[in-house]
């Protein structure tokens, strides 16, 4: 979703993107929802700073989970937060569940790519929408290129791709450079040179559109908070996503945001700059 946010805003003119995402919030239910089937990664990379455990989310739950987003019309699901979506024991069964309770629902994963070679045939088959393969290197089968040629969306991180692997994958039909960010302040991107400063600020476009869930049933405003027990809305088995959706805790977030006032992991997080600014009159100079 985020990508293709981000294109349709280089698209358009500001203020007619700005009036469409307006009209795209749904404050009944969530267009976008982050889902995080496990915890676990194979990987260790430098940048992350996800809790080092191996957790997966009970199948049951997921399902819980996809059930209540059926009721509100077709929706967009991101199967992962900080960890690797296909160690999921269920992941082709979460991808087929999706399907199947709506039609028009779509599915987005990003992997690092190491178990592509092992799953390309099956997702190809379960129609997943989009696959962000976010650099890592790996050898890739022809099938895993075919897939990613249909499907893929090629994620370079400018900071963290070496030059020789930059120059080839960024002829790929589909490629989304970025810089590192900080989650949340989580990681001091100054040790990759870059600046720490964050200059304007806007209201954050997951408060309006899309929340995560973590493999506990936690509800947070954001895919960028990594460690669990923090910034929780609510929890599955009390709350359910629609009660937080509409309820006071994120009002009072988002309300926050509009006035130019960013607390908690907000406070010095810089990932905000990697979404585009939705509202009108809305950018200030940060104070910390």
């Amino acid at each position: 979703m985020l990508t293709q946010f981000t294109q349709i805003a280089r698209l358009l003119p500001k203020p007619l993107f700005k009036l469409g995402a307006q009209a795209y919030i749904d404050y009944s239910f969530p267009r976008h929802i982050f889902v995080e089937t496990t915890a676990s990664c194979n990987l260790s990379c430098a940048y992350c700073p996800r809790e080092k455990r191996k957790e997966d989310m009970e199948f049951a739950l997921f399902k819980q989970i996809i059930d209540e987003c059926s009721q509100y019309g077709p929706r967009s699901f991101s199967l992962h937060l900080f960890g690797e979506p296909l160690l999921y024991p269920h992941i082709l069964d979460a991808i087929s569940y999706i399907k199947k309770k709506q039609k028009r629902n779509t599915v987005l994963l990003t992997t690092n790519g190491t178990l592509l070679n092992k799953f390309a045939d099956e997702l190809d088959s379960l129609s997943v929408d989009r696959i962000i393969w976010s650099f890592r290197r790996n050898n890739f089968n022809d099938t895993s290129i075919q897939l990613l040629r249909k499907r893929g969306i090629i994620r370079l991180l400018i900071e963290e791709t070496p030059k020789e692997e930059f120059e080839v994958w960024s002829k790929f039909p589909n490629v989304e450079v970025k810089h590192l960010h900080n989650y949340g302040g989580q990681i001091d991107t100054a040790k990759w040179g870059l600046d720490n400063v964050l200059g304007k600020r806007w209201p954050c476009y997951h408060l309006w559109l899309a929340p995560a869930i973590r493999w506990n049933g936690e509800i947070t405003f954001c895919c960028n908070v990594p460690k669990s027990g923090t910034e929780v809305l609510g929890s599955y088995g009390t709350e359910t996503l629609g009660d937080v959706w509409r309820g006071e805790k994120l009002k009072q977030i988002r309300e926050s945001h509009m006035k130019g006032e960013y607390t908690g992991a907000c406070k010095n997080c810089n990932s905000y700059q990697a979404y585009p600014n939705i509202f009108f009159g809305h950018e200030y100079i940060n104070s910390r």
